[in-house]
């Protein structure tokens, strides 16, 4: 077990790397159209990777659905965006009671287009939102997106380290059997070390720290959610973009539950 725990951490290695560093370089330079020019291109690449797992037709209430989600914002702005990451956070908390209840939705499918348009914009918004209109005291919001994302990308790590290393009990066994509730206490462990050190160091403040645990959870809720489709669809990856991880819906299931319900929670206390 322990030569292959090491082989896969070798093969995921160069690409978490290279994201890593992107993903700093990117938000170290600050640049609000750099980042929303990649935020649109990451939407795009979600949106067409859903499309290819999905056998069912684009019709033409689909393209109005997703015409009218990309024009009310240019209409209402802020309000809208606020309304629509609110929706969102509604739908994974209402998603997480259906996992806890062991409740399988039927329209948790790749074939349900409306879902993937509405999962996919109410990510998009939700980071459109922090870079366009949140103001935080004493911290920059580009750090803030750093930490968020960041955040999730430890919870995966120490997920897979820790669950794969002594995880024996599945949390939700019949979505996903290798996803332990010990590699959940590993995850939550590896950003509760990072969270506070940046705190230490006076880095962030405490309501912040406070919402980033808050939305940790939807973290794995975001994983599941992934896994149930790839269930649905006897599929293993959602596609072969980046080495070692999969597809892009593999690499960004977490953050696409994290960053609504984080926008949410710091609008709600901060």
């Amino acid at each position: 077990m322990v030569k292959e725990l090491y082989k896969n951490i070798l093969q995921r290695l160069p690409a978490a790397l290279i994201l890593a560093i992107c993903l700093f370089g990117i938000i170290y330079l600050q640049n609000t159209i750099l980042i929303l020019i990649i935020i649109l291109a990451v939407g795009l690449l979600l949106i067409k990777e859903w499309l290819m797992l999905s056998d069912s037709k684009i019709d033409f209430k689909q393209i109005i659905f997703f015409l009218a989600l990309i024009m009310l914002p240019i209409f209402f702005a802020e309000s809208f965006l606020e309304l629509f990451i609110g929706i969102t956070a509604i739908f994974w908390f209402a998603y997480t009671f259906c996992l806890i209840l062991k409740i399988t939705p039927s329209y948790i499918s790749f074939q349900n287009n409306y879902l993937g348009a509405f999962v996919i914009i109410g990510f998009l918004y939700g980071l459109i939102y922090l870079i366009l209109f949140s103001e935080f005291l004493d911290i920059n919001k580009y750090f803030l997106l750093f930490v968020i994302l960041f955040n999730t990308i430890l919870a995966d790590v120490g997920a897979y380290l820790v669950g794969s290393s002594i995880g024996k009990t599945p949390l939700f066994q019949e979505i996903s059997p290798n996803k332990t509730i010990e590699g959940f206490i590993g995850g939550v462990g590896f950003v509760l070390i990072f969270l506070s050190v940046i705190f230490f160091y006076n880095f962030i403040s405490l309501d912040l720290i406070i919402a980033s645990l808050l939305s940790l959870p939807f973290a794995f809720i975001g994983d599941y959610f992934e896994s149930q489709l790839k269930r649905n669809k006897s599929i293993k990856d959602s596609g072969s973009l980046i080495p070692g991880h999969g597809g892009i819906w593999d690499r960004l299931d977490s953050h696409i539950a994290v960053v609504p319900i984080f926008m949410l929670i710091t609008n709600l206390i901060i």
